[in-house]
């Protein structure tokens, strides 16, 4: 079988977004590649047949939209190639290899086995079912400050779950309970999949809503790997969800959007306690922490 390889090269913000809609046209593989400190190219996988220029319609008329729904897109291209290799899957595979993050976490995909002598935390994810499967710096940024922070039987909130990677490493790393919000209807059910193939469905309630303003609990933890764009207008929220001696953890910052994030939770009070930084492909990616501001 020959295989077909589209390649949309587009905006940081509107990422998520075009990974998921890949996803829902049946891609065998979804790939990031940050380009520059403004884009990124995201690469699908499909069967070379009848369907692909339909495929290919149905994402330009996507493309087109976005602008409507307040996701700049900038200038997206798509780029189109063959792939002679009948072994793709395979060879697509091989390359996605474990990975360790933070002291004790460690992401492996589905079909790699675990060593008997592997002491780990296992997370385990399949890269090519959605965004957040931890092989791109905002995702390792949140694992590591998560299990920098979280303690045992605390509540978490995981806003934008994607995958649920952080809502499962948060029930493995010892939470009690995590509401899981996600507004894609589309990643609904791969959440679902992976909380279930982790063994920890029991442990989280998967909520699809507008972020923060769904919830009405209040946490120990509110984490969220999402864009500054996203992150603005759900400050205000946060004091009123957060337990006094609670911790918000933010990653999806650019370096040049910090300093605004600052002075959004200087002004809802709340402090900045921790920032960490990833560099890839000469981007620099962000997250911090923050809690309530002493008074």
């Amino acid at each position: 079988m020959h295989w077909a390889q589209i390649t949309v090269t587009t905006s940081f913000e509107a990422s998520e977004a075009v990974s998921n809609f890949l996803i829902e046209l049946d891609a065998r593989g979804v790939e990031q590649k940050d380009t520059t400190d403004a884009s990124t190219s995201l690469i699908a996988y499909y069967p070379l047949d009848d369907l692909i220029n339909t495929r290919i319609e149905k994402l330009r008329n996507f493309l087109s939209k976005l602008p409507k729904w307040g996701i700049q897109a900038h200038s997206s291209k798509i780029d189109l190639q063959r792939i002679e290799s009948e072994e793709w899957t395979e060879a697509w595979k091989s390359e996605i290899l474990p990975q360790s993050v933070g002291k004790n976490l460690r992401i492996l995909p589905t079909w790699h086995e675990i060593s008997p002598d592997d002491t780990s935390i296992h997370i385990r994810i399949d890269p090519g079912m959605a965004f957040g499967t931890g092989y791109h710096p905002t995702t390792r940024l949140s694992l590591e400050m998560l299990e920098q922070t979280i303690r045992l039987n605390q509540q978490v909130a995981d806003i934008g779950t994607g995958s649920g990677i952080l809502a499962i490493a948060a029930v493995k790393l010892g939470a009690e309970s995590v509401d899981a919000v996600e507004l894609d209807e589309s990643a609904i059910p791969v959440a679902e999949h992976n909380f279930k193939l982790n063994e920890v469905a029991e442990n989280i309630t998967l909520i699809q809503g507008d972020g923060i303003k769904s919830l009405n609990d209040k946490y120990d933890i509110i984490v969220g790997n999402i864009l500054t764009k996203a992150i603005l207008p759900m400050i205000p929220h946060c004091p009123a969800r957060l337990n006094p001696n609670g911790h918000i953890i933010f990653s999806g910052i650019l370096e040049n959007e910090l300093g605004v994030l600052q002075e959004e939770l200087a002004e809802n009070g709340l402090e900045c306690d921790r920032i960490t930084r990833q560099a890839e492909d000469e981007v620099l990616w962000i997250a911090l922490r923050a809690k309530h501001a002493k008074s």
